[in-house]
């Protein structure tokens, strides 16, 4: 295995013709600062490379310790509210990355996967998840919008989208199932690893240059809304780009800060 580092911040690692990207800070449940968002896209930017150059033909994303990865650090959004501007822009570019990695790339998933945690999973082909898992968006109680990642969760989703992302509802990994939001069921923590590696030699067992074929034209025929997709408008970098600068309105706005503050002024943050 290459590239190891006793560093907490997100890193990418491969073997086997395997990368793994992994977000490395289980004190925090994995939740993401501007530096650990600025490492998790250097991540993704270098399995992109080692798929494209052939190198691996996998990419599977996963959160260490308890937590795939809790959403954003409340803690120092709550100290100052700008902050979340940044964070919206990097998880957006975040997602937009995973889901432009030529090979296929998977989700392992366990404990919570909240709010940004949620968005990065929308962005892989597959998301394989323990059934005690716990999946949303609960972000509208500090006054803000998850529509940062409407449009890949709409690919997700599809018509199911709209009553997840208004909810503020918070799912069990069987309900994600059962919804689309996952693509794989493991009955516990213990099983998921297991789920994980008979998909991913599955994965690698298909010949690679049809998977980057198939995945560049499901790309390709998404951006343009096809109906067998879904038959949401276009889902191309314009789309991305609305939705992201939607949250990031909010993020500059009275009720946010004031929502946020209030909020976490009832928790402890989590050091």
């Amino acid at each position: 295995m290459s590239n190891a580092s006793e560093s907490i911040e997100p890193q990418c690692m491969h073997e086997h013709r395997i990368a793994h990207v992994s977000l490395r800070d289980p004190a925090r449940r994995n939740a993401l600062d501007a530096q650990a968002i600025a490492s998790l896209q250097r991540a993704i930017a270098q399995a992109a490379s080692l798929a494209r150059d052939g190198t691996v033909d996998v990419v599977v994303l996963s959160g260490v310790g308890s937590a795939f990865c809790a959403g954003f650090d409340l803690a120092l959004c709550a100290e100052d509210p700008s902050r979340v501007a940044v964070l919206l822009d990097g998880l957006s570019a975040c997602v937009r990355a995973l889901r432009a990695i030529d090979a296929p790339v998977v989700a392992r998933v366990q404990g919570s996967a909240l709010a940004g945690g949620c968005a990065l999973i929308t962005g892989c082909d597959f998301v394989v998840v323990a059934a005690d898992a716990q999946l949303g968006y609960p972000v509208h109680r500090i006054g803000i919008s998850p529509a940062v990642s409407a449009v890949s969760l709409f690919s997700r989703m599809g018509a199911a989208t709209r009553a997840f992302m208004m909810s503020n509802e918070i799912i069990s990994g069987v309900v994600a199932h059962e919804r689309g939001l996952a693509t794989h069921l493991a009955a516990n923590n213990d099983a998921l690893d297991g789920a994980v590696d008979a998909l991913v030699q599955r994965l690698l067992r298909n010949g690679p240059q049809a998977m980057r074929a198939t995945k560049a034209w499901i790309r390709f025929i998404e951006a343009r809304g096809a109906h067998d997709l879904g038959s949401a408008v276009a889902r191309d970098e314009s789309a991305m780009d609305a939705v992201r600068d939607a949250s990031l309105a909010l993020a500059h706005g009275d009720e946010f800060s004031s929502m946020l503050r209030a909020f976490w002024s009832t928790r402890k943050a989590p050091r």
